[in-house]
């Protein structure tokens, strides 16, 4: 289009007097824009706003109109042009967001509307106001630029990030949960999480939820098992905050996953160095004096007794200098797994050291003698440890001795309970030679 001006041939006031009044007082730039049959523009009425707006004097505007239209955007002449010209052709007011670079450079950013007339010598006359939006549409800017940094970071990020609505649906999960648990991001949501979460778990999850919703605040960080895609449990843990609408309703919860199997896995092969025999896997001396404390206190509580069982390996050292202890270890091994094998669910058992290792036997019936009800299960266990063993192409044959210590009629403490089985595994070595089982008699002879 050609956008020459037309000259000016009065003043603004004389023409637009009570129109120039009113729009000193309004923040929008007024105007009206002619285009004649030959396509030229001139701008009839400019207010005087458009300097303080544009950099451009108003009467400079409408001596040479091309002064503030060339200033379009490039990125936004185009269409202006085009969806004005539809508009006038149709006479349907026209809208548009464009741009307008001052001569300093700034860019402006306008709302415009306006609306098309046909005079009588075919031009078209443009009548309308435009609104300087350029800190909304700064403001959307940042927005949007701040949005995609998010966007950017929560989908880079390692750890889930994910949304909750109040009733536990999952409306969002970052696309780190394909990377960590299988599944992707659309088969997770709409899914409420007690979906993927162990159920033995959820109990504690829902609290969690509860008090996020009670303090209103971000609380500490929750543990639970969590399914992957292919049903490996994985652990995880989270912390989450309530997110509240202007009246205080919650509208749903933003929190944060972070895988923590490894770390668990690590931390449960520390508890089993600190607490487990690592050679049987049997309960260390540790572990199981804590066990047996545990369940003498409960034996007590409950008025029920127990047997502590001593039991040492006969003829376990000729082994260990004929064959070497790495067929000892082998044979040991096999001891605690027959130990297993011959023992209830119940029961506990454990080594304390070399060739030492003891068992507890609950559950018995007060109305019987519990010697009587002991010996039975003692001596199980004394012959399926004296079978011979199979052990690197050698057969070995060991036995063992067991000394028993019953609760309470021996004793209620627990070092006294060990000793007197102690002594009582002894007196089965002294009195038999080996491969026996014997009740703790207080007799002068006790060994100390």
């Amino acid at each position: 289009m050609d956008k020459k001006s037309a000259p000016v041939s009065s003043s603004i006031e004389q023409l637009f007097g009570p129109l120039a009044e009113l729009a000193r007082h309004l923040p929008c730039f007024l105007y009206q824009l002619k285009q004649t049959p030959d396509q030229k523009f001139h701008y009839v009425y400019a207010s005087e706003n458009t300097e303080a707006l544009f950099g451009i004097p108003a009467q400079a505007i409408m001596q040479d109109a091309s002064l503030l239209l060339d200033r379009i955007h490039p990125a936004d002449a185009e269409r202006v042009y085009q969806t004005s010209a539809e508009c006038a052709a149709q006479l349907k007011p026209w809208h548009a967001e464009l741009r307008i670079i001052r001569p300093d450079e700034r860019i402006v950013w306008l709302e415009a509307f306006d609306f098309p007339k046909v005079l009588p010598d075919g031009s078209i006359l443009f009548s309308g106001f435009a609104n300087d939006v350029s800190q909304r549409k700064n403001a959307e800017q940042k927005l949007r630029q701040s949005e995609a940094e998010f966007r950017a970071l929560v989908e880079s990020a390692r750890d889930i990030i994910f949304t909750l609505t109040p009733d536990g649906c999952l409306t969002y999960v970052s696309p780190s949960w394909q990377d960590i648990l299988g599944h992707h991001p659309t088969e997770v949501m709409g899914n409420t999480f007690d979906h993927f979460v162990h159920q033995d778990d959820l109990a504690r999850c829902f609290a969690f939820m509860q008090s996020l919703l009670l303090t209103a605040t971000k609380q500490g960080s929750i543990e639970y098992r969590i399914f992957h895609k292919n049903g490996q449990l994985c652990w995880h843990t989270s912390t989450a905050a309530p997110i509240f609408d202007a009246e205080g309703h919650l509208l749903k919860y933003v929190g944060v996953a972070r895988d923590i199997t490894e770390q668990k896995q690590q931390h449960l092969e520390l508890a089993k160095q600190a607490f487990y025999d690592p050679l049987t896997g049997l309960a260390n001396r540790t572990l199981f004096y804590k066990m047996l404390e545990q369940q003498l206190a409960l034996c007590q509580l409950r008025g029920d007794t127990l047997a502590l069982l001593f039991i040492d390996l006969d003829r376990f050292k000729p082994v260990n200098d004929c064959y070497g202890h790495a067929v000892g270890d082998l044979v040991l091994q096999q001891v605690a797994q027959r130990l297993h094998n011959s023992t209830r669910a119940a029961d506990l058992s454990g080594r304390l050291s070399g060739d030492e290792f003891v068992v507890v036997l609950t559950g018995f019936i007060s109305s019987q003698p519990l010697p009587a009800q002991v010996l039975p299960l003692a001596e199980r266990i004394q012959q399926q440890i004296s079978e011979p063993y199979s052990v690197a192409g050698l057969t070995v044959d060991i036995s063992c001795s067991i000394g028993i210590a019953l609760f309470p009629q021996d004793s209620r403490e627990q070092p006294q309970l060990l000793h007197l089985a102690d002594i009582a595994m002894y007196q089965a070595k002294k009195r038999h030679a080996g491969q026996a089982v014997c009740f703790y008699q207080p007799t002068n002879s006790n060994l100390p």
